[in-house]
């Protein structure tokens, strides 16, 4: 166990000690701002905290989040070594696949991460503390489980379904003779309380399946959808609820043939702790709001090691299925640290366009034209970047005209300006590859709504052009071309 845990310090260090240095990003700098303002107890006074104690000190704020981060891989390690049974190591590799998945970079990445990261660790720690209980009856354990449920659920409106998890696991994975569903009554009680708190939750946008259980998807395949892909789905729903058929009829089949309890109880886990949590949408493309996804993920890697533990029974598969682990485990590693590096370029590029829009000094709002909001899986946001007072950034007048998406060597260019539109050239880069969902302006003619108007495609091709119209204000004087150091 102690050998166990030295391993999992070296590889979070190995996976994330690229990513101490990197720049606030996206949602950082309103969160920053408001220094905990509008956050629940004790999550507000913990971000007050860190910025009163760590200020601009960049590395502070990334090592609390990876102190988090691995109090969470200790929770998930535990639980699955109660829930899966099998080799010690098996508790480790769902730990490991835990931290190194993409899919919610943005919750150790972002200095902010804290907000995701503390609720997930509450919840983690209900589910290893309760499993604890359920394996050696402890008074201790189950007071423990308890108290970090009311942490986890009173607060956090993301763990309001968390006593379903519970549930769940009292009817799946404890053995029949040791069930007591009458210990489930006080969390019960606390969940009715949390769900009158958080009554905002029980909404019909809030419920919906798309937005609640189509990001489950990338838990298990964390590069996110291509642009065409996205699109299709959004324009024929009907191909979702097709594939979620074909999905569901996969895992059934896999899991008649490995039976074992765990397994089913992480695959219907994750879809009961998402209930109501449409609200929060996360990108298909870029995967940004993909922090949502940590409680989930935990399941998800419950289930899978449950599955590899029963193919391990095969005495040919044994050794397989240990070389297969440690490839994922490294194939994992690899994506993370992709990732990392990607956020890194966009976090050089926000401080150069900071410097920027700092540097022009207008008399009235600056105009941002492209206004990037992503690169790859960084959320470059970078009007947001000088939007706010912070120990990062000061308020500046911005105007944001047309947000797009950044690839590497796209050139941007302006064709015609008016009072009120202006007409861009973009070259040596796709509609689809720019546009930001919903992708509505990725066809000649189609127009998108932004926050202060509109856009529509004119012609496609290798350069194709954007006109761009305001609503109610006219354009800014003062443009400041974001473009990506060395392009127009």
């Amino acid at each position: 166990m102690v050998f166990d845990a030295i391993a999992m310090l070296v590889y979070i260090g190995i996976v994330y000690v690229w990513s101490l240095s990197i720049h606030p990003l996206g949602r950082d700098y309103a969160l920053l701002e408001a220094r905990g303002h509008g956050l629940p107890f004790p999550l507000g006074h913990f971000v007050a905290w860190e910025v009163a104690a760590f200020y601009s000190t960049t590395f502070a704020y990334h090592l609390v989040n990876l102190a988090l981060l691995y109090g969470c891989m200790q929770c998930v390690y535990h639980f699955v070594r109660w829930t899966v049974g099998g080799p010690a190591w098996l508790g480790a590799l769902a730990a490991v696949l835990f931290m190194a998945n993409p899919v919610h970079s943005e919750a150790v990445l972002n200095l902010c991460g804290v907000v995701d990261l503390a609720p997930a660790l509450f919840a983690l720690g209900v589910l290893a503390a309760y499993a604890a209980h359920a394996k050696a009856p402890r008074q201790w354990k189950y007071a423990l489980a308890l108290a970090l449920f009311a942490l986890a659920v009173i607060p956090h409106p993301q763990n309001a379904f968390l006593v379903l998890a519970l549930a769940l696991f009292e009817w799946l994975v404890v053995e029949e003779g040791k069930r007591r569903f009458i210990r489930l009554a006080p969390f019960a009680a606390i969940a009715v309380g949390a769900w009158r708190l958080h009554a905002a939750i029980f909404t019909l946008s809030a419920l919906n399946p798309a937005r609640m259980f189509a990001p489950l998807y990338f838990l298990f395949y964390p590069l996110g959808f291509l642009p065409e892909t996205a699109r299709r789905f959004h324009e024929q729903p009907w191909l979702g609820w097709l594939a979620a058929v074909v999905v569901i009829a996969l895992l059934w089949l896999i899991y008649r043939k490995a039976r074992h309890p765990a397994m089913l109880f992480g695959l219907l886990a994750m879809p009961a702790v998402r209930l109501f949590q449409g609200e929060h949408f996360i990108d298909p493309v870029h995967m940004i709001g993909g922090g949502q996804l940590l409680l989930a993920n935990a399941l998800f890697v419950t289930a899978l090691v449950a599955l590899f533990l029963q193919m391990m029974h095969h005495p040919k598969w044994r050794h397989q299925i240990v070389a297969f682990t440690t490839m994922l485990c490294l194939v994992f590693f690899g994506l993370q640290i992709h990732a990392i590096f990607a956020w890194r370029h966009a976090a050089q590029e926000v401080k150069q366009f900071q410097t920027q829009a700092y540097a022009a000094q207008p008399d009235g709002p600056l105009g941002v034209i492209p206004d990037y909001e992503c690169f790859q899986t960084a959320p470059l946001c970078l009007s947001a970047s000088v939007c706010a007072d912070t120990p990062f950034s000061r308020r500046t007048p911005v105007q944001s005209l047309l947000p797009l998406n950044y690839v590497k060597g796209m050139r941007v260019s302006i064709q015609e300006q008016t009072e009120r539109s202006i007409t861009l050239c973009v070259d040596n880069a796709a509609p689809l590859e720019v546009v930001p969902y919903p992708f509505t302006a990725t066809r000649e003619g189609a127009i998108q709504g932004t926050a202060g108007g509109e856009f529509a495609l004119l012609q496609e091709g290798d350069a194709f052009l954007l006109r761009v119209r305001c609503a109610n204000k006219p354009i800014p004087p003062r443009l400041l071309p974001a473009s990506p150091r060395g392009h127009s």
